[in-house]
């Protein structure tokens, strides 16, 4: 991933670092003296820091003039990759049109190979031709957007293991079907599963071998440690394809990607989409798709068919997937309620809804008032409280929703409201029963609770603590493969452990 990477870092220039400089008549602390000194063509340097927080610094230096224009040198004197390390690369402006603006253009043209008169030349530039000959290439499909009907994959479900301190998938009796490699995994769906490392993600089919290479990161990052790592740009496949948000030189525009690794509206999108300022896209589900339009004061959401045709037009604040017939959608903030393929309200009776979120088994979790959590069936309320058996001759006991994950395999997570005030992590039924407590199992304490890890072909991945006590001291969210003090382990629909991680 390292032309992405050096994309990233050269929008550094726009950040002031600190430092030693090198060797020049002028060390600049600020890209208004650097640009004056191109701008007069006069020895001078400027450091900067990567404010992605890649770990990566560089500095500018000018050369001197090159007929009409002025050279300028960049180097990094930091970086993940060791190899990138000083290896200078030179570049041309004029500087009649010197600015913090025209520079990084100009690096970041060099950087990514473009044609140009930027004269680019030196061992950085050599480097990265070597190491990433085609860095954001991907294969256009051709015909129209294979997207919105289910796929059906035949095999045995594959779930994400790590050993080593990498990741790979095993069956249900727990022997090794895809070898540990990556750094990141998510799960298999229609028979591809995104995979990763701190920055470059791809993608994968059942035999572990790659339908997109592993070259691709999002612009969005999270903090791992004193780390930066690069969040998966590509959403879960559904109804045969995924949306991809991908980072080379820039943030691009969301588009498409078919089961075989072939994209689809990332060069130009379907005529009806084209006068459009359309920023994202969501998977598709009973055969639409959101989408999300750039309109003043604020953003708005409509739905597209596979032609690209718009279904329902972007007059929503908010939208979601469609299932049993229906999407959540908002009017205003704190007006929500759920929509059918007309785009017309069918529940509830009005935008009362503070937050909603897709049906899943026949359930949908809403927030009927902030802070308040409860499911609905496509007809009314189900349940906002919680019921915990009585034991040991106890009465059993309602609990408030503080909040839930979706229904899978019969199952929700829910945090509610403990009896000591807590709150407590319980996976329930449709009935909204709790059916079993993880904390309560022998030996257990959930780590991630938070997450509210959602159940998938049949089992839950949690992360447990070692000593089966504590947690503390560690963020265990982040899906690292190894953890100091705690491991990964399956459970299944009974509450019963059916995968543990090698410690």
């Amino acid at each position: 991933m390292r032309q992405t990477r050096l994309s990233k870092t050269v929008i550094g220039f726009l950040v002031i670092g600190n430092g030693a400089f090198a060797q020049a008549d002028v060390q600049c602390t600020d890209q208004t003296c650097f640009v004056e000194a191109v701008r007069a063509c006069d020895p001078a340097s400027f450091r900067v820091q990567d404010p992605a927080g890649l770990g990566a610094e560089g500095e500018y230096s000018v050369v001197g003039s090159v007929g009409e224009s002025c050279q300028i040198s960049f180097a990094f004197s930091e970086n993940p990759d060791p190899a990138f390390v000083d290896k200078p690369l030179t570049f041309v402006v004029d500087p009649d049109d010197a600015s913090k603006e025209t520079i990084l253009g100009a690096l970041e043209r060099c950087l990514t190979k473009r044609d140009g008169a930027d004269q680019c030349a030196g061992p950085l530039l050599e480097h990265v031709a070597n190491v990433a000959p085609a860095r954001g290439a991907m294969e256009a499909g051709e015909g129209p957007l294979p997207c919105g009907q289910p796929v059906e994959v035949a095999g045995d479900p594959l779930y994400p293991m790590p050993k080593d301190g990498k990741w790979g998938y095993v069956d249900r009796d727990g022997t090794w079907q895809i070898p540990p490699q990556w750094d990141r995994v998510k799960d298999f769906h229609e028979g591809r599963a995104m995979v990763g490392g701190q920055h470059a993600w791809g993608i994968i089919d059942r035999e572990g071998d790659y339908i997109v290479p592993q070259e691709f990161e999002s612009a969005s990052v999270q903090t791992i440690g004193e780390e930066r790592w690069a969040t998966s740009p590509f959403a879960s496949y559904s109804e045969g394809c995924t949306v991809a948000n991908i980072f080379t030189d820039r943030s691009q525009p969301t588009f498409f990607i078919d089961r075989d690794g072939k994209s689809y509206w990332r060069e130009e999108r379907p005529e009806a989409l084209r006068s459009r300022d359309i920023r994202a896209f969501g998977s598709f589900s009973e055969g639409l798709a959101w989408f999300r339009e750039d309109a003043s004061p604020g953003d708005l959401h409509g739905w597209i068919d596979p032609e690209g045709t718009v279904v329902i037009e972007a007059e929503f604040a908010d939208a979601g997937n469609f299932s049993d017939g229906l999407a959540p959608a908002s009017v205003d903030d704190g007006m929500a309620g759920f929509i059918s393929p007309d785009g017309q309200l069918q529940l509830p009776g009005k935008w009362t809804l503070d937050h909603a979120e897709p049906f899943s088994d026949g359930l949908a979790y809403v927030a009927p008032r902030p802070f308040e959590g409860a499911f609905m069936t496509a007809s009314d309320f189900a349940f906002q409280r919680v019921l915990f058996a009585g034991v040991d001759g106890a009465k059993p006991r309602v609990a408030p929703i503080d909040s839930a994950g979706a229904f899978h395999d019969g199952l929700a997570p829910v945090l509610a409201e403990a009896a000591d005030g807590s709150r407590a992590f319980v996976y329930v039924n449709t009935e909204g029963e709790v059916a079993f407590v993880p904390d309560d199992l022998d030996g257990i304490k959930v780590c991630d609770p938070r997450t509210r890890p959602e159940f998938h072909n049949g089992l839950v991945r949690l992360v447990v603590a070692d000593d089966g006590e504590t947690c503390e001291g560690q963020y265990f969210t982040s899906g690292l493969p190894h953890y100091d003090d705690a491991h990964y382990i399956y459970i299944d629909t009974d509450g019963q452990i059916a995968l543990r991680q090698e410690r």
